[in-house]
């Protein structure tokens, strides 16, 4: 169970104005609501927040030991809510970039979301696989990428989103023996995937290495829906994110196979300049984020 940013407020203000009156006052709240999300907030985290012994409530180890950390997440929420209620500050164009599989599940809503609150912002979209993303972005032609297994660069910003669970899957039709990938029985099969120095590219290459092995026949193109579809053909296989295979369309004829070695997931990140205004693109990433949990 997670706690709730109710529960960390009020843990915030009894602990900076010393008692649960003070508190209870700050957030207009009654007493006993106050003391009941903290009660909770403790709960949660398994040990007092609070030496209550005392006239006042006096903060525990851990409770002093969690304070600045509270205290920054309360301010990043107030930011996200500010905000969203007043747009992105004089901003007229706004330039991201998209993994393929990140512009298939988030951007359409993303870009909804962004007309609805701002109705006045431009946006440039570049959809494309990650690694040429990261270089438009080093290259400042793009404002934020939306990406996967981004390399770490000086004065760059990475912040994980979630993880991209990839599976191998072939068409039903392809004549295959068993339910499980291996280097040794997809080594002669065609493979379909990004051109290189794409992270699946990279990804598959290294999969087959793991045995020593190299892929004989690697057909290459960008997007991941075409992919799909050239698997679901049942010509040969392809490496793709699992939510690909419902975003790629109707009528795909796919069997997912479970893949010995594992395939490790690749991570989805947002990506930008530190010296650009953060907190809009931490805006963009928790927007994003938000869009990406409802679909679970």
């Amino acid at each position: 169970m997670r706690y709730t940013f109710g529960q960390a407020e009020a843990f915030y203000w009894v602990a900076r104005l010393g008692g649960f009156r003070a508190a209870a006052s700050h957030l207009s709240l009654s007493q006993p609501t106050v003391s009941l999300r903290v009660k909770e907030f403790e709960r949660i985290l398994g040990a007092d927040l609070f030496d209550r012994s005392l006239y006042r409530p006096t903060p525990t180890a851990l409770g002093a030991a969690i304070y600045a950390d509270v205290e920054r997440l309360l301010t990043h929420g107030e930011q996200v809510q500010r905000l969203s209620k007043e747009g992105l500050p004089g901003r007229k164009l706004l330039r991201i970039g998209a993994a393929d599989s990140f512009a298939a599940a988030i951007l359409p809503e993303l870009l909804a979301s962004l007309a609805a609150r701002h109705s006045e912002l431009q946006v440039d979209v570049t959809v494309d696989f990650s690694t040429r993303l990261e270089q438009l972005l080093l290259d400042r032609a793009i404002d934020i990428a939306f990406l996967s297994q981004p390399r770490v660069h000086d004065g760059i910003a990475i912040v994980p989103l979630w993880l991209i669970d990839l599976v191998w899957v072939i068409g039903k039709d392809l004549s295959f023996a068993g339910e499980v990938a291996t280097p040794e029985n997809l080594v002669d099969l065609p493979i379909f995937t990004n051109s290189s120095p794409s992270g699946l590219f990279t990804t598959i290459q290294m999969w087959f290495g793991s045995r020593g092995l190299r892929p004989q026949r690697l057909n290459t193109c960008n997007p991941l829906t075409v992919i799909a579809r050239l698997a679901s053909a049942g010509t040969g296989a392809a490496l793709i994110p699992r939510e690909m295979i419902r975003l790629s369309g109707e009528g795909l004829a796919l069997r997912v196979l479970e893949a010995r070695p594992a395939i490790p997931s690749h991570n989805l990140c947002a990506m930008w300049w530190e010296n650009e205004p953060e907190s809009e693109y931490i805006y963009l990433a928790d927007l994003a984020r938000q869009i990406a949990a409802r679909r679970v």
